[in-house]
């Protein structure tokens, strides 16, 4: 299930998004309490902002706990940057594809987005299975694009436009 974060997600999000297994992909992390407090107050503050131009959701198990994130951030262009981590012992179990397919959908139907972007990391083959199975296209690298673990790291760019194929109607919010 997506719901909307609250500050009382601190220790399920804080468990994740301090994971240095985690971090190994992503230019954020391993988080410290500080960090994470920062993160739950910055997607509280853009659940009031008009217009919103980031989504930032906790995936959560029935019953609630988030075990991982997914975002949409709309840029000036008002093109879409998707994202998701999943906490590691959530690994495997179609989280991220789920959640990731939800907001494409969302931003593909209801923001009606002409572009959606998602990056990873190339040594990050899981994450880059999840963006070809929710529908979108490899694209290209860019090369030093991210600070990761202390160096530069390439970007695999995936892309959903308007021109491929509908994603699934979804009510999202």
């Amino acid at each position: 299930m997506l719901r909307e974060y609250v500050l009382e997600d601190f220790g399920a999000v804080h468990s994740f998004a301090s994971d240095p297994r985690i971090a190994r992909f992503v230019d954020w992390g391993p988080n410290t309490e500080d960090d994470t407090r920062a993160y739950l107050e910055g997607c509280i503050a853009a659940q009031e902002a008009s217009p919103r131009t980031v989504f930032a959701l906790a995936i959560a198990l029935p019953g609630g706990r988030p075990v991982g994130s997914v975002g949409l951030t709309l840029d000036e262009q008002q093109r879409g940057h998707l994202g998701y981590v999943v906490g590691v012992d959530h690994w495997g179990r179609g989280y991220a594809t789920e959640a990731a397919t939800c907001l494409l959908a969302h931003a593909h139907n209801t923001l009606e987005l002409d572009l959606i972007e998602a990056t990873c990391r190339p040594a990050n083959m899981a994450s880059a299975r999840v963006l070809e199975k929710i529908g979108m296209t490899f694209t290209g690298v860019r090369p030093r694009d991210r600070f990761v673990g202390g160096q530069w790291s390439d970007s695999l760019v995936f892309a959903a436009g308007s021109s491929s194929s509908e994603p699934p109607s979804v009510d999202l919010f």
